[in-house]
């Protein structure tokens, strides 16, 4: 039983710490009012109630933020860091979250390296992957693309949901289609892109639906070594894949996208750069199929096939003695030996890559692959060419060089 005494004293300690807890809560409310209407008193307020301004940084007023930031409180340069990216302001971003990184967790992190990711600020995620601050994660693996790193170093499930390949064991020819074409890049660029030119020959498909068909991209990363030269040909070294590589059977042609390069085909094989438009890419689709370019051919080239006589591509007729087609005009491919001719006096895509398909050329292009006994060159064709005492061709269909 208590005597009115420690009755007296329980209620005054009570009344105590429900004043001082009062006096806390009103101090801090009226710092916070302070700091919101005076940014000069920002850091005087926030070191008398750090967690509590901690808690309420993003929403803070950019003036009093930055103070924060500018004095070195270390959550705030994170805080401030992430609102100037929010803002599209990486660069100015870059010294207040490159101060603060290494003291934030792994959730503020991945929030950080998903807003580099959205800029392509890739020294920025170079910088925190060497830090060994950058998350596991699909950002981590869009780096690791953006590096041309070996397939064996990137995630099954990531390829998975990027709707890409690691190697060739999942592929299966279409039997439905004429020609089936194998897509490959050694480039995160190159991924998107050849989805975006595939999608796109799916909703109109030359010369008609099941000419073609294509793979998922297949990511090579730095197995293969192609040449990046911007003012060159497009190319890649065959070699190694040819010895070392089961390649999936019932495959006409390759296509492969690299870093830099002009476009062209050669043995059944498109090389592409990650740049190229779609004209671009369904005129060296024509190319598989026999069409020639209807521009000045190279020198090398004007060497041989302009001293040829007749019908040399569905599009280029060489006037060596011969009476051209009715109807033909004169093209500008031969330069040197003997005249040639071309089906229409319009420019056409085998001309400008921008111009889209004439139904002249469509019709063409049909009937090349409609002929009962043709065959085009096909990617196997050219590799056994390169590599004659390799039983190469058991592993693929079995076609005939075209010649």
């Amino acid at each position: 039983m208590k005597t009115p005494v420690k009755y007296f004293v329980s209620v005054a300690v009570i009344l105590t710490v429900g004043c001082l807890s009062s006096s806390v809560n009103q101090h801090r409310d009226v710092a916070f009012w302070h700091a919101q209407h005076s940014p000069k008193s920002i850091l005087l307020n926030y070191y008398g109630f750090i967690a509590d301004f901690n808690a309420q940084l993003n929403n803070l007023p950019d003036p009093h933020l930055y103070q924060l930031a500018l004095n070195q409180v270390v959550d705030a340069q994170f805080a401030w860091a992430l609102r100037l990216l929010n803002n599209e302001e990486a660069d100015a971003a870059m010294p207040f979250w490159r101060a603060s990184v290494d003291q934030q967790g792994i959730e503020q992190r991945r929030q950080l390296s998903a807003s580099l990711f959205r800029f392509e600020r890739w020294e920025d995620l170079e910088y925190l992957n060497e830090q060994q601050l950058l998350p596991a994660g699909d950002v981590a693996e869009h780096l690791k693309l953006h590096r041309s790193a070996s397939p064996r170093r990137i995630e099954q499930g990531f390829a998975n949901d990027e709707g890409f390949l690691l190697d060739f064991s999942q592929l299966q020819a279409m039997p439905q289609c004429q020609y089936n074409v194998l897509m490959m890049t050694d480039h995160r660029l190159g991924l998107r892109q050849l989805n975006a030119l595939s999608q796109r020959y799916r909703q109109h498909p030359q010369p008609r639906a099941a000419s073609f068909c294509f793979s998922k991209p297949i990511y090579l990363g730095n197995t293969i070594d192609c040449q990046q030269q911007p003012d060159a040909a497009a190319r890649c070294n065959w070699h190694p894949f040819i010895a070392d590589k089961t390649w999936p059977a019932g495959f006409d042609f390759i296509v492969m996208m690299t870093a830099t390069g002009f476009g062209n085909v050669q043995g059944g094989i498109m090389h592409l750069n990650s740049t190229s438009h779609y004209g671009l890419f369904l005129h060296e689709l024509m190319h598989f199929n026999g069409f020639e370019d209807e521009y000045v051919l190279p020198a090398a080239k004007q060497a041989w096939l302009c001293d040829q006589r007749g019908l040399v591509a569905p599009n280029l007729f060489i006037a060596n003695g011969v009476a051209p087609p009715k109807g033909w005009t004169l093209s500008a491919s031969c330069q040197r030996g003997s005249k040639a001719y071309k089906p229409s006096a319009d420019w056409s895509i085998m001309q400008y890559q921008i111009l889209p398909l004439s139904e002249q050329y469509q019709q063409l292009w049909l009937q090349k692959i409609n002929e009962p006994h043709y065959q085009p060159v096909r990617f196997a064709d050219y590799f056994q060419q390169m590599e004659p005492a390799m039983d190469f061709i058991t592993k693929m269909t079995n076609k005939n060089i075209a010649e």
